[in-house]
């Protein structure tokens, strides 16, 4: 009995040595290889490829090359055409017999800021009668001292025969050809008024001739002078030849005169508009007692609408073979 319970005691004893010789042998397994859960084991990315050279090297991001937005110079923004000058214009519609004014021709001055008595000095008139009493009623600057008329030795002149008249040269009182005292003095600016005397016998063709010889005369003698052609004024019912000559008449001549202005290069002073009553005749109060000749109110109003309807030119000139082939 002993013997078998010294056998049971010495096999217990080597079961248990043995039982725990496998429980290290399973703790210390369990260090180097943690179990397989979700809390220890280390996540992959779905982006990483086991095995790839790249998954271990993280892709660089694209450069964005940044391609400057060129700058444009906007336009300029275009000068707005000034516009013609129409306060006559209500006259012309109530009186049909009146030519009216082609307020779309580019010879027609337009109105401007008042270019002042400065202006005014500058010019020389080559004229007639009604615009001559300008130097009498001591208009411009230097009095009667003025050299700006420009006419027959009488005070007038006849547009019918501007080829061969002699006009008074103001500098020396000395009777000369026209285009010898333009030759002499090359203005630096003549405006043309005249045609009151032959309105009544020109037709157009005769007219428009004899206008536009003298016109490109000037022009060929001082091309640096600059040219303004001015309309003829109206007359009233008071004025003794009334009838062989009428404002239908004269407004008729002025267009004649625009159509030259724009032939020749030339600009066209529309100054009859303020001179005009409504119906059609010159206004009594702006005229002398034999309703031909404007008085000093009316003339200062014709020099006013000269200042505002001003015109400094570029400096291009016609040549010689240009003004041969308008003529």
């Amino acid at each position: 009995m002993r013997k078998l319970l010294k056998l049971l005691f010495l096999t217990g004893v080597v079961l248990a040595a043995f039982l725990l010789s496998a429980c290290s042998e399973g703790t210390a397994g369990n260090s180097e290889h943690p179990a397989n859960t979700s809390e220890s084991r280390p996540q992959v990315s779905s982006e990483t490829t086991t095995g790839s050279s790249s998954a271990a090297t993280p892709t660089p991001e694209p450069t964005t090359t940044v391609v400057p937005t060129p700058t444009t110079t906007p336009a300029p923004t275009p000068t707005p055409k000034p516009e013609p000058d129409r306060s006559a214009k209500y006259i012309y519609d109530k009186n049909p017999k009146l030519t009216p004014v082609n307020y779309d021709s580019p010879a027609l001055l337009t109105p401007t800021e008042d270019m002042g008595q400065a202006y005014i000095d500058k010019i020389t008139f080559i004229c007639d009668s009604p615009t001559y009493w300008m130097w009498p009623y001591e208009l411009f600057s230097d009095g009667k001292a003025s050299k700006q008329i420009w006419t027959g030795p009488e005070g007038t002149m006849t547009l019918a025969y501007q080829g061969s008249y002699k006009i008074l040269d103001p500098f020396d009182k000395t009777e000369r050809p026209i285009r010898d005292v333009v030759e002499r003095h090359k203005p630096e600016y003549i405006i043309i008024a005249l045609g009151i005397n032959g309105i009544s016998f020109m037709k157009e063709k005769y007219f428009t001739d004899e206008y536009t010889d003298l016109v490109t005369s000037i022009q060929r003698l001082s091309p640096e002078t600059t040219l303004i052609l001015q309309s003829i004024y109206p007359i009233t019912h008071r004025y003794k030849h009334y009838g062989n000559i009428t404002n239908a008449m004269i407004t008729e001549g002025n267009s004649w005169i625009l159509k030259i202005a724009e032939k020749t290069g030339c600009k066209y002073l529309d100054t009859i508009s303020v001179l005009l009553n409504d119906e059609g005749n010159a206004k009594d109060e702006l005229m002398r007692k034999d309703g031909l000749h404007p008085n000093v109110d009316g003339l200062k109003l014709i020099l006013e609408y000269i200042r505002t309807h001003g015109y400094i030119p570029e400096k291009t000139y016609h040549t010689r073979r240009e003004i041969d082939v308008l003529n």
